[in-house]
């Protein structure tokens, strides 16, 4: 599994300014991962944007850019990311201590409390080898059995 931070704003695949977007995606990776290994598919891939500021950004179009920017660094082409995530977290409205960060590199975590405290914007990128047990339905039942 691959995991970083990017102190920056998400754009869509329309936007302006794509070339400096996709080499602060790279340069926000090798930061992390300074000589990673080239994953072939099938890969999930996870893209959350962190905001301190009000924002209509759709959770819907923040990953495609992503990929597209790791495309021929971290794999080959971004069709080998076969199962996708993304979300959109206000931290104006709390609940940080809610999320599961287990699993999160360590030095990925520590750069994500720092931008949490410091940065409007930035996102968290997570990818690594699909696995067949991700594919789940009735999301919204927690494990002990409530429904939300």
């Amino acid at each position: 599994m691959y995991a970083f931070v990017a102190p920056t704003r998400p754009r869509s695949v329309q936007a302006k300014h794509t070339v400096r977007y996709k080499t602060a995606i790279r340069e926000a990776f090798l930061k992390y991962v300074p000589d990673p290994e080239r994953l072939s598919a099938p890969l999930y891939g996870v893209v959350y944007y962190f905001h301190n500021v009000k924002t209509d950004t759709d959770a819907d179009n923040i990953s495609k850019p992503v990929w597209d920017s790791l495309e021929g660094t971290a794999f080959d082409d971004d069709r080998s990311i076969r199962w996708r995530v993304a979300g959109v977290f206000d931290l104006t409205s709390g609940g940080v201590e809610v999320l599961d960060v287990t699993r999160v590199p360590e030095a990925v975590l520590a750069d994500l409390y720092e931008m949490i405290d410091t940065r409007d914007h930035f996102i968290y990128v997570e990818f690594g080898r699909l696995h067949t047990p991700m594919y789940r339905f009735g999301l919204e039942e927690h494990d002990d059995g409530d429904q939300h």
